[in-house]
């Protein structure tokens, strides 16, 4: 049996070890996930919650003035985003490919294709109120889901869905760095 422990107050200087067992490739697989998964803790600081309170003070991310049908829609879809990924790295690391591309492809834009081309959708509502550059972002995280999809089912490889899942995952942290949503009324 592997297992990787970290410190995320270390987190920028990587102290993790593995106990290992048999089986030495898992463990680098292990080893390399890990490695994945510390890149966006390098930003989380050593107090985890230095700063709580004053957030809404000092919040400089970008507004989006939605009204309640709008926000509702847009956090539920993040919501499913979560969920998605999350059931992508339990299915890829249980080698189970066509679970990854059945849940990947839910939340892809083919799925979701008429969200973005039918003028009456309410995407096209939020598209009127957010900066340019946030619809591609969201357009890329779909498209990002029918890449894991279409390696799951290609290739089949969890290293390679994994790393796609992370760069899909950047650009949820980006969105969230950049953005937030505001009552709109």
């Amino acid at each position: 049996m592997k297992i990787a422990l970290f410190d995320p107050s270390t987190a920028g200087s990587a102290v993790i070890s593995m106990v290992a067992g048999p089986g030495k490739i898992r463990g680098l697989a292990a080893l390399a996930l890990t490695g994945l998964l510390l890149v966006p803790l390098a930003a989380i600081p050593a107090d985890p919650h230095a700063g709580h309170g004053q957030e809404a003070a000092a919040d400089s991310r970008h507004p989006i003035p939605l009204d309640a049908r709008e926000k509702n829609f847009l956090l539920s879809e993040m919501r499913e985003f979560l969920a998605v990924s999350q059931h992508i790295l339990a299915a890829s690391q249980a080698g189970d490919m066509k679970a990854v591309a059945a849940a990947a492809r839910s939340v892809g834009l083919k799925a979701h294709r008429d969200d973005f081309t039918n003028p009456a959708s309410i995407v096209q509502g939020i598209r009127k109120k957010a900066p340019q550059e946030f619809l591609p972002l969201g357009k890329a995280t779909h498209a990002g889901f029918d890449e894991i999809a279409d390696i799951a089912e290609q290739i089949g490889d969890k290293d390679a869905v994994n790393n796609l899942l992370a760069d899909n995952m950047r650009r949820c942290v980006a969105c969230h760095a950049g953005y937030r949503v505001a009552d709109g009324h």
